[in-house]
């Protein structure tokens, strides 16, 4: 629609458009699975390397640092410690027996693909209360850790937290991991941008270029913790498998585990922007069970009794909606989380991971790119290309470069041009008609 004169003019004909289903899972989508994690790996590249552009070019000189942040243990569980070449050592070399009865050792050297990996030795003495709490409040425990540290490193370098804003900025990249034993990991990679007073982006000052920033870092996860309803004493489900209300009464204190790994991220060396951004990819693509059972949300109990799940699995899940079924305890972790409550309850709604609510990426908003800006410059891509196959006019943007024109002979997003679309759904899956290489997997 022409704004000026009202004029409508149809854009196509009605029909069938394909559009990509943008799921990151692998076990869900190949195709979009891969789209997404190239881009994932550019916008972490792209705060790093000044060949990649974006923010980083300004920022060449200032300090980075790839951390990985762990979950505690809420129960001993069959791991691969990995040894000289391939052999990996023995799981666990300890004596004696639980309180249940069941030892404590496995003299087992697992493989890689061993599906025992991250099983607990003992389900009765793992936690999954307490584990799923934790999982729901890692994004709540990752923003305090965030805001203590400016303070810490205002302390440090004898500056207020306003004062230091205006010298520098922190920047960050996060990519969250659900292990095999169903607790989420967080891979963060933080820069310090320097600032000018115009508010421009400069090399970092001198004090912020050393280790004060990572020693800051280190006290900061070992202290920081978020207060949390604590689910202790929640009984398990009983034969009818009706769901017994959760106590709330008591707290806990949410904090890291005690495997923290900081190191430096130099260019040109083992920890560069290129390694990183391909460490960091891997992990946004993986399910968080074997086969992709829980890529979807668990609409109910029998749903979860139909997916075929390891026990493991199983009782994760199971204590999402035991305690997503207390109001009383739901409420408190929504404060606790600084979240408002929803319609349905978040442990309940991500029950599917285990507790965990958060992005797989997330980053602040200076650090590089987004995925809307990657996705807007290849739909743009497209177009033109589509556009100059079939012999249809192209016009110039403002930077020189080739645009679709609309109807009216504007470029593609004119203001002067309403686009007014009406859809419907008409199913998802691959296309048989494009074939294994079809850039739409969905209509």
């Amino acid at each position: 629609m022409d704004l000026a004169t009202g004029e409508i003019r149809p854009a196509m004909a009605p029909g069938v458009v394909h559009v990509r289903c943008n799921n990151r899972r692998a076990s869900a989508c190949p195709d979009c699975s891969k789209l997404y994690q190239r881009d994932a790996r550019r916008i972490v590249v792209g705060g790093l390397d000044v060949a990649a552009g974006g923010s980083a070019a300004p920022v060449a000189g200032c300090p980075a640092w790839f951390v990985t942040l762990t979950a505690p243990s809420f129960g001993a569980v069959h791991s691969r410690r990995a040894g000289k070449g391939a052999e990996s050592q023995i799981c666990r070399q300890r004596r004696g027996t639980c309180e249940h009865g069941r030892a404590l050792s496995c003299h087992l050297r697992h493989a890689a693909d061993d599906r025992r990996l991250g099983e607990p030795l003992c389900p009765r003495c793992f936690d999954y209360d307490r584990a799923v709490v934790w999982n729901a409040l890692a994004s709540a425990l990752w923003k305090a850790t965030r805001d203590a540290l400016e303070s810490a490193v205002a302390l440090a370098a004898g500056l207020t937290v306003a004062a230091l804003r205006r010298q520098v900025r922190v920047s960050f990249v996060k990519v969250a991991e659900v292990q095999r034993r169903g607790l989420v990991h967080l891979h963060v990679v933080i820069r310090v941008d320097g600032r000018d007073p115009s508010g421009g982006l400069t090399a970092a000052p001198k004090w912020a270029s050393g280790e004060l920033v990572a020693d800051c870092l280190r006290e900061v996860v070992a202290s920081v913790a978020v207060v949390a309803p604590d689910p202790a004493g929640v009984a398990l489900l009983d034969s009818s498998g009706a769901l017994p209300a959760a106590p709330s009464s008591g707290g806990w204190a949410v904090r890291w585990g005690g495997q923290v790994d900081i190191r430096r991220v130099r260019l040109g060396s083992e920890m560069d922007a290129a390694r990183v951004g391909n460490y960091l990819a891997k992990y946004l693509t993986k399910s968080v069970a074997d086969g992709g059972a829980l890529d979807s949300p668990v609409r109910s109990l029998r749903h979860l009794a139909r997916l075929g799940l390891r026990d493991h699995a199983r009782r994760l899940v199971q204590a999402c909606w035991r305690l997503g079924s207390d109001p009383v305890f739901t409420a408190a972790l929504d404060a606790a989380a600084g979240r408002a409550p929803g319609r349905v309850p978040g442990l309940i709604r991500w029950s599917h991971a285990f507790g965990f609510g958060g992005h797989a990426l997330t980053k602040s908003r200076a650090y590089s790119t987004t995925f809307g800006a990657l996705r807007g410059v290849r739909r743009r891509y497209a177009r033109v290309l589509a556009a100059a196959f079939a012999g249809r006019p192209l016009g110039v943007d403002g930077g020189g470069g080739l645009v679709t024109l609309d109807e009216f002979g504007r470029p593609d997003g004119d203001p002067a041009t309403m686009v007014v679309g009406s859809w419907r759904y008409a199913g998802r899956g691959r296309d048989p008609s494009t074939g294994n290489d079809s850039a739409g997997n969905s209509s």
